[in-house]
């Protein structure tokens, strides 16, 4: 006889209360190790350590590891906890950045480089599901949905702490140190989630005796996928969701290459220090929260259909890259506005297609299926978008990348209308 590890929900309210904040705070201390890569790069580039398009390249090994991660998230090794999951990935996470500094210090070369930001984006792949898996089967269930919620705003937070970080680090050492601090931080933060949630995890597992099982699992409420590929194929093509792909990408191409890439933007339209550049560049995740406002007022209030609610952010986008060219050079926080709110419209639209349209195949049994590929699609475009911007820029300047992001919008926009009938009709069924 074999046993097989089962997760069970909480009944206390005070364990469940500190692993709700255990999870909000130990995920956002996560972006500390992702996007200080992203910070750190105008003080790659401006010193002449690598040339964009070679620093893009970084990048996109990561956001590519990371989005072939979500296809794998749901595989625990044997008698492997979900909390056990998540202190490795941190810790994972740590090990990489310490790694990366070192490499760095020693000039080891752009191969090295990529393969270690691609392990880094394998490791950060495995922390938010498994998380959300948390949330969803340990948590009470009327702590749930609020849980899931309040977790959303972790991007703001982290994205806001590692500008923050990575200008102070500039500041006093170097941009090679904006990896050190954060591996350390993601080393030591590893250990105390596992010494934290210790105690919590004994409450919620328990171990059942199975008599032949072909593979160790961890028990849990998730949807499963019904029938084969080609049902799920089916599904896809009677909602338009196949369509929906190429949306998806031209939202992660726009929000992800501006998001990278804002720091070095802002360097070299303005002729600022990167330090500079990477704490005037963390005002964008806050404005960038006005894209969660509008999302809910036009589902609830204005549209009541995702992919009109798109087509409309898309449209709006579209609309700032064009101020972007009129007055976006005049003054930085004009630019760095503008910057803001297209993010903002991106997470509008990723929300919509990302988050809300996966729900609505529940009732087939595959919602999760669905936010792993969206989610892959989402993160394997972020990464040809930051080596692709990275290169036209060096070429032809950052206007014509915006052009570029123009006319992603027109593609957003245009195909979000073209399967609104055959969604609706979908919904409807």
């Amino acid at each position: 006889m074999k046993k097989r590890l089962e997760i069970t929900a909480l009944t206390d309210k005070h364990s469940s209360r500190v692993l709700f904040l255990c999870c909000f705070c130990f995920y956002f201390l996560i972006y500390l190790g992702r996007l200080n890569y992203s910070a750190a790069l105008a003080g790659i580039t401006s010193s002449g350590f690598l040339e964009k398009d070679a620093a893009g390249l970084i990048s996109t090994s990561f956001f590519i590891c990371y989005g072939a991660g979500q296809f794998f998230r749901g595989c625990p090794a044997d008698r492997l906890s979900p909390f056990e999951l998540v202190a490795f990935g941190i810790l994972m996470a740590g090990g990489a950045n310490l790694l990366m500094y070192l490499s760095l210090k020693l000039g080891a070369g752009l191969g090295v480089y990529m393969a270690i930001w691609a392990v880094n984006g394998i490791v950060q792949s495995t922390v938010w599901p498994t998380m959300i898996r948390i949330i969803s089967n340990i948590l009470p269930e009327d702590m749930r949905v609020s849980a899931a919620v309040s977790m959303l705003a972790t991007t703001a937070v982290g994205t806001v702490l590692s500008y923050l970080l990575s200008t102070l680090v500039m500041s006093v050492a170097g941009w090679r140190e904006c990896f050190l601090v954060p591996g350390l931080i993601l080393a030591v933060a590893g250990v105390t989630w596992y010494l934290i949630t210790l105690p919590i995890s004994k409450k919620s597992r328990r171990y059942v005796e199975v008599s032949n099982p072909t593979v160790s699992e961890v028990k849990d409420d998730a949807p499963r996928p019904k029938g084969d590929l080609r049902r799920l194929l089916e599904l896809m093509i009677a909602s338009g969701a196949i369509i929906m792909f190429i949306p998806t990408a031209a939202m992660a191409i726009i929000k992800d290459g501006i998001t990278t890439w804002t720091p070095t933007i802002i360097t070299e339209q303005f002729m600022t220090k990167p330090q500079f550049a990477s704490l005037t560049s963390s005002l964008i995740p806050l404005i960038s929260l006005f894209g969660a406002v509008l999302s809910k007022l036009f589902m609830e209030k204005l549209l009541h259909d995702e992919l009109k609610s798109s087509a409309l952010m898309f449209a709006l986008a579209g609309l700032m890259f064009i101020l972007l060219f009129l007055v976006g050079s005049l003054n930085i926080f004009v630019m760095l506005v503008l910057l803001a709110l297209i993010i903002a419209l991106m997470l509008g639209v990723n929300t919509m297609i990302i988050s809300l349209v996966p729900l609505r195949f529940g009732k087939y049994g595959c919602s999760a299926t669905m936010t792993g590929i969206m989610n892959s699609i989402a993160a394997t475009s972020c990464g040809v978008s930051t080596y692709i911007a990275g290169l036209i820029s060096k070429i032809y300047g950052w206007d014509v990348v915006f052009g570029v992001f123009l006319g992603l919008c027109a593609v957003g926009l245009v195909l979000s209308l073209v399967v609104v009938r055959r969604w609706i009709r979908f919904k409807q069924k």
